[in-house]
């Protein structure tokens, strides 16, 4: 029978003080453990607060501090026996980078993945990245994306032609530009159907959110949903026999997955 995952989207008010984004993500981790969850997916850089809103970016001296908090993440997704999904402003090579961490029920590192695409507010802080890779969780291949991303729907089919089952996708999207929320909301359907695949997102909790924190089936249906501007976990079992219910999806693959895999 296809796995199934009982996943969780923790819609979290996070700030530019690391220890405390830190904490509040340790106790999620915690409470979803005690569900018995198997995957935890957070916000766009919860654990290091979002540069572009705080006014200023953290100086590379910070790095040490930032990574120390990741592993006490990785520590947290280990001992609670589950997956957790969680974004941080990383520096790499001389820049810093908007980055989603996929931690394994051990506490490994399964993938990163860099943002793509930047919002002109981004640009000044982050180097875009390139790649969009894939990894398994519990023999589901799962891709990641970052909220921007949603407007542009290359990179879902990249994951789509590596045999992305679930994307997992963090977002810091509040306090301005509301008229985004019905577009957005609609993106993240669109999304999940045209790729058939299970999309699980994370936004900040408020106030005024352009998207709440919602789970999509790969036919576009929404399983769970935050309510705008409050701290909140969503949980949803993502059946992955529903992927088969998509032709869409299966027109894709036979038509042009092999020739995409082949670039």
């Amino acid at each position: 029978m296809p796995p199934t995952l009982r996943a969780a989207a923790a819609q979290i008010a996070i700030g530019p003080d690391l220890t405390a984004n830190t904490r509040t993500i340790v106790e999620v981790i915690n409470a979803c453990a005690q569900q018995g969850l198997d995957l935890c997916v957070l916000p766009e850089t919860a654990v290091t607060g979002y540069s572009p809103a705080i006014g200023q970016a953290r100086p590379a001296a910070d790095w040490p501090s930032v990574r120390a908090a990741l592993d006490e993440i990785a520590g947290a997704a280990a001992r609670g026996n589950l997956g957790v999904v969680v974004g941080a402003e990383a520096w790499d090579a001389g820049a810093w980078v908007n980055r989603l961490y996929a931690f394994g029920r051990q506490g490994q590192t399964l993938a990163v993945y860099d943002k793509v695409h930047l919002t002109q507010e981004d640009v000044a802080y982050y180097r875009p990245g390139e790649r969009h890779p894939v990894f398994s969780f519990d023999g589901v291949v799962c891709g990641l994306q970052i909220c921007y991303d949603a407007r542009f729907p290359e990179g879902y089919r990249a994951l789509l032609a590596q045999g992305a089952q679930v994307i997992l996708q963090g977002f810091y999207g509040a306090g301005s530009g509301t008229w985004k929320a019905p577009v957005l909301s609609a993106h993240l359907r669109s999304r999940a159907a045209e790729n058939g695949c299970f999309v699980v997102s994370a936004n900040v909790a408020g106030p005024l959110q352009i998207v709440v924190t919602q789970i999509v089936d790969p036919l576009g249906l929404v399983l769970a949903s935050a309510n705008h501007d409050r701290v909140e976990t969503i949980v949803a079992q993502l059946d992955l026999a529903r992927i088969a219910d998509s032709e869409i999806r299966a027109d894709w693959l036979g038509r042009f997955g092999a020739r995409a895999n082949k670039r």
